[in-house]
């Protein structure tokens, strides 16, 4: 069995399925169309349901990810991470501490840490962080009045030695300036999740992730 800290390694395309910024659909069609068309890392980020409503439906993504081989990451949620057993958590700047995470889910989690500069994603790193999400890179309204970071802070950050994937405004438009300079993990939410065929998002994405 492939090991977690692999999957994350060999991962490129990372979907977040935001509900708030989702189509009228059902999220689970949205994850299994994200999955399939290459996504191998999910993360459900609800910041309005209920627990109960989170649980129920990070139970559905959970059993998603399984069948398609690819790692199943909760935001924020600590407490639906540990009910249904996800395969990490990924936590923003403020919240609990990551070594409250680690002593919760234990030594096999994966944990994620939102970082905007090169200091936070150092001291993510020190603190067990296993990959960091770094941006926004582009301007984005998920991260309110937040000013866009720019290629810049992926390029401080090539040497961290953990998984750094790009997040922010990151669409099928401009990843190419992404991947041109060598940075091929990139987190989307508003690409995948508003898209009108959401697997030819993902496909298009997964493709342009692939330096040639």
């Amino acid at each position: 069995m492939i090991s977690k800290r692999r999957l994350l390694e060999e991962s490129y395309l990372y979907a977040v399925l935001d509900k708030d910024f989702s189509r009228q659909e059902n999220i689970s069609k949205i994850c299994e169309h994200a999955l399939s068309g290459g996504a191998s890392l999910i993360q459900l980020r609800d910041k309005t349901s209920s627990v109960k409503e989170i649980i129920s439906t990070a139970k559905i993504i959970k059993a998603m990810a399984k069948k398609y081989k690819a790692l199943f990451i909760v935001n924020d949620r600590l407490d639906a991470a540990l009910a249904v057993g996800a395969d990490g958590i990924h936590i923003g700047q403020g919240d609990f501490d990551i070594s409250l995470a680690r002593k919760l889910m234990g030594r096999d989690a994966v944990i994620g840490v939102s970082v905007g500069s090169v200091k936070e994603a150092k001291r993510a790193k020190a603190q067990g962080a296993d990959y960091v999400g770094a941006g926004p890179i582009f301007k984005t309204p998920i991260k309110g009045g937040k000013p866009a970071k720019g290629i810049k802070l992926l390029a401080s950050l090539k040497d961290l030695g953990i998984p750094t994937f790009a997040i922010g405004g990151i669409n099928r438009k401009n990843i190419k300036s992404l991947t041109s300079r060598g940075f091929n993990k990139v987190a989307v939410i508003r690409d995948i999740c508003k898209a009108s065929d959401t697997f030819s998002a993902a496909s298009r994405l997964r493709e342009a992730l692939t330096l040639r």
